[in-house]
């Protein structure tokens, strides 16, 4: 019996985790298939408007998912009634956001661009309930057969940037309208008030939310103003390689999370230092498949400055993964906030410094490098003050 509990667990770890990177990872999967079938150029250029639309949506989603997951547990018997206060609450900002588009984004494809954000803002609101009941299964299978549908589409039509834009638009309705379906039930049970007071109650979750994706980021968003489309295309694969790596940190301690906001300090502390220790293999492991997945699939030769930048940026968020932790569980999230405010400031003018004295990616991703080790060094700092203190 404790066997069969204990793989359930591991079995509900494991298919959460694959939903946590599937959105990652199916971007990637688009992007292999964008250089196969066309170009680097047209992946670049759609990997700029892509970054954009995204910080648009982390805008407007404005800390939801987060809010909810909280109301949730506080009072379950109000779970559709907090779902559609927060949805409605929001639309205002969903409204701007379309209307920004106009400025933002290509005329030609205004309406495509308004209709993947409006397809999002929906699929993403109801991303609460998949985790508060752990859909985790029915959601992969979800966005596996929306985005076989796109795949359809870009193989049996000739694709440029507008048709790349207006397929991804569609993709992005089905997978709403999947989700709608899938939580029809929930939805059915309309309420139309709103909170007033929620963009206030939620901002600091939607701060944390903002800083957390542009401290990753914002490396990129400088990229698409100064690089070509090409340029683009390289960095935007590497950066979410990047990325995925950074997210391994999390899913190594995700089994035990509960027990880490249980135990004491110098628990934490021994399973900290055992995460630092195996990092270092586990980073130079997943470097090594960059580098096969870069020469083999994307046929890119990158030269080895590129693998050392991505050490330099991979490996300091493990030394730090559960000290993020304890800080939230003391209720100091002003320090997260500060420190990645900070760091999103240093890798924005020390990306643009070297970009503009010509280092190209490679000035990118050692200002990407350079705040990451920023980051490290300001939470390894606090809390040996902490226990010089105690």
């Amino acid at each position: 019996m404790n066997l069969k509990k204990t793989f359930d667990r591991i079995k509900l770890v494991l298919v959460n985790i694959l939903k946590q990177v599937l959105g990652q990872v199916l971007t990637l999967i688009l992007s292999v298939i964008i250089f196969k079938w066309d170009s680097k150029e047209l992946w670049g250029e759609f990997a700029a408007y892509f970054i954009y639309v995204n910080i648009i949506i982390t805008v407007i989603s404005w800390g939801n998912k987060e809010f909810l997951i909280r109301e949730f547990s506080k009072a379950p018997n109000k779970i559709i009634e907090n779902f559609y206060l927060v949805f409605n609450s929001r639309l205002p900002l969903l409204v701007l956001a379309v209307v920004a588009a106009l400025f933002v984004f290509p005329i030609s494809c205004f309406w495509f661009f308004a209709l993947w954000i409006i397809s999002v803002y929906i699929s993403q609101s109801l991303e609460v309930f998949w985790i508060y009941k752990r859909d985790y299964a029915k959601s992969i299978l979800l966005e596996i057969l929306s985005f076989s549908g796109l795949v359809l589409l870009l193989f049996y039509n000739e694709v440029n940037s507008d048709k790349l834009i207006e397929y991804y638009a569609y993709y992005q309705l089905v997978r709403a309208v999947f989700y709608v379906i899938m939580y029809t039930p929930e939805l059915k049970k309309i309420h139309f008030g709103i909170d007033k007071k929620y963009l206030v109650t939620a901002v600091s979750f939607f701060l944390l939310g903002l800083v957390g994706f542009l401290q990753s980021r914002m490396d990129f968003v400088i990229i698409t103003f100064f690089e070509s489309d090409q340029n683009v295309a390289i960095y935007q694969i590497i950066t979410t390689f990047f990325i995925l790596i950074h997210a391994l940190g999390t899913f190594l301690i995700f089994p035990y999370m509960k027990n880490i906001y249980r135990l004491q300090k110098s628990s934490v502390s021994v399973f900290q230092r055992f995460i630092a220790i195996i990092s270092p293999l586990v980073v130079c492991f997943c470097l090594a498949v960059l580098f096969l997945i870069m020469h083999y699939v994307y046929n890119i030769s990158l030269d080895y400055h590129y693998y050392l930048l991505g050490f330099l940026i991979t490996f300091p968020p493990y030394l730090y993964t559960v000290k993020i932790l304890i800080l939230y569980k003391e209720n100091k999230q002003g320090f997260i906030l500060k420190t990645g405010i900070i760091a999103i400031v240093i890798n924005s003018f020390a990306s643009i410094l070297l970009l503009y004295l010509g280092y190209g990616l490679k000035g990118a991703l050692m200002g990407s490098a350079i705040a990451h080790l920023f980051t490290a060094y300001q939470y390894l700092t606090h809390f040996s003050h902490q226990t010089q203190k105690a």
